[in-house]
């Protein structure tokens, strides 16, 4: 029982110091906020140093734009860029696609069509032109 009262004391002794820290305590816990956020900023602030570094490591930028007839960006689609291997990415609010993949020719094709679309003609799949990097798709309201 005594050991009990010893322990209880000790917690209740760290918790009041604890506590009456008051403003001090805020001022660590903003400090350790600001930290926080230095940190994060300097890992973000990496992580895009480290992608700069991969499209420039002997990677091309691809781009995909999905249109629909009237040249209206269409989000959602699902494309795949295939070459040995299939690469998967949706269009954004743009209507775009962008792919950082090593130089090659890439057959482009779609995952999934957006709801309400279908291709405006024949072909299904599609490649970039002789030295181009960029590919527009215009797709049709389906019928």
């Amino acid at each position: 029982m005594k050991k009990l009262l010893v322990s209880m004391l000790a917690i209740c002794t760290v918790v009041a110091f604890c506590a009456c820290g008051g403003a001090e305590n805020n001022n660590d816990a903003q400090n350790t906020d600001t930290q926080v956020a230095d940190t994060q900023t300097v890992v973000a602030d990496t992580q895009k140093e480290v992608e700069t570094e991969v499209v420039a490591d002997g990677k091309v930028n691809y781009k995909v734009t999905v249109v629909d007839e009237a040249g209206n960006p269409i989000v959602g689609a699902l494309v795949q860029l295939c070459n040995e291997s299939c690469f998967p990415s949706a269009t954004g609010e743009d209507g775009v696609a962008n792919f950082s993949l090593d130089e090659a020719k890439y057959k482009v094709s779609f995952l999934t069509l957006p709801a309400g679309y279908t291709y405006s003609g024949d072909a299904q799949e599609f490649y970039f032109e002789e030295g181009s990097v960029e590919l527009t798709i215009t797709l049709k309201p389906e019928a």
